[in-house]
């Protein structure tokens, strides 16, 4: 049975929304102005912690795997535990916004929107103490550092985020700029995938450019794996099966007169199923030792997992789908058929429990474009926040509800 939320709950939400939405744009605006790299967010923690110790009945918990938070509000009712995730840190990106409120701190901005994720669970918060009595069970709120490469998530599940009480299902958002603001946009399975770092360095027999014939080139073979990487989608993988192998830094030489006996270089995996990620490996692995070892020289091939694939569970995801429909327009409600080659490391959730992460519209229609996410321009937009929260609230007013 499709969810039917009542004309007059909408409304009574609608407007203690708007009642915060003042303080939590401010909110948002003065953690902008003060961002906090990837574990180091003792200063972002302790300013969430203090606003949530000003709602009256919600249990606080700081320094759940370091500088995560982690707070419980309880219902008038029995019923299951649900939890809404925001996270907190910044990247090593000089601000180029204009913005009166941009970041203070030299090379460091909230190029991601974490600031307005932030906002928005603080926000959902506020309201939902007004509405207790409708609350069945627990909703527990997790504000989570190191999503940017640090693996917050995992840190914070490890350190029993999820337990005392028992999460059942949890939800999280990011603010997408591909999106017009305030659309919803669902999907069911991968919708992020997995990243692993690629560490390849050759080994030869450097001499005089002028006599290669005395060494081995490693310049040369190292340009000749790359060009053959680019086999790994076209030929290893099925072409429905979607990944990006990219190669972003070279490093060899210190003359123009001497062929280097090294060369170092890095990249990226992306892959929507651990299986798929790890044939990628092996064929990355097998090329690049191939190809060294056909030209004389050796090849050393590692990798760094990072993040496994964001995947969400379809019980949950059908859940905000209809959540969605029920609160918006049709045309602010979409479903995605296909993901996207970003990570997540709200994957380390969907691994331990049930949930589902969706995108929230940004794009303001502007000429020229919605900077892009990490862009030295990108500011999350405060006229999402409201689209944000009557998701958040009204997913935690009425999941204990859902078949």
């Amino acid at each position: 049975m499709p969810i039917k939320i009542s004309s007059e709950l909408k409304k009574q939400v609608e407007a203690e929304i708007k009642k915060v939405l003042p303080e939590i744009v401010a909110f948002r605006h003065q953690r902008h102005s003060q961002p906090d790299l990837t574990w180091q967010e003792e200063a972002t923690a302790a300013a969430v912690e203090a606003e949530l110790k000003k709602i009256e009945g919600l249990s606080v918990k700081p320094g759940v795997g370091k500088y995560g938070i982690v707070a419980i509000l309880t219902g008038s009712q029995p019923g299951p535990t649900l939890a809404l995730r925001a996270d907190m840190d910044a990247l090593p990106v000089k601000e180029d916004t204009g913005k009166t409120y941009a970041s203070k701190k030299a090379g460091i901005m909230h190029a991601c929107g974490h600031d307005g994720h932030m906002a928005n669970l603080l926000g959902s918060i506020r309201v939902l103490t007004k509405f207790r009595q409708h609350i069945k069970g627990q909703i527990k709120f997790i504000f989570q550092p190191a999503e940017e490469g640090g693996a917050g998530a995992r840190v914070m599940c490890d350190d029993g985020a999820l337990q005392n009480p028992d999460v059942d299902v949890i939800f999280g958002l990011h603010g997408w700029p591909e999106l017009s603001c305030g659309k919803i946009a669902v999907k069911y399975g991968a919708l992020l995938a997995s990243t692993s770092d690629i560490y390849i360095k050759i080994r030869g027999r450097g001499c005089h450019a002028a006599m290669p014939h005395l060494g081995t080139d490693q310049v040369l073979i190292g340009a000749r794996i790359v060009e053959s990487l680019q086999s790994i989608s076209s030929r290893l993988i099925a072409p429905h099966e979607p990944i990006a192998v990219s190669i972003t830094k070279i490093n060899a030489g210190t003359a123009t007169n001497v062929i280097p006996s090294t060369l170092e270089m890095s990249g990226t995996l992306r892959a929507m199923s651990i299986e798929t990620r790890n044939k990628c490996q092996d064929g990355i692995r097998r090329l690049a030792t191939s190809i060294a070892e056909a030209h004389g020289a050796e090849a050393d091939v590692s990798f760094f997992d990072n993040y496994p694939p964001t995947v969400n569970h379809h019980e949950p995801t059908r859940f905000l789908e209809e959540l969605a429909t029920d609160l918006f327009p049709a045309e602010m409600v979409q479903r995605l058929q296909v993901p996207t080659m970003g990570g997540e490391d709200f994957a380390f959730f969907l691994e331990r429990i049930p949930g589902s992460y969706f995108f929230l519209g940004v794009n303001d229609g502007r000429s020229g474009g919605y900077p892009s996410l990490h862009h030295p321009g990108f500011d999350f937009n405060d006229s999402a926040l409201e689209s944000g929260m009557k998701m958040f609230v009204h997913a935690a007013l009425a999941y204990s509800a859902f078949e």
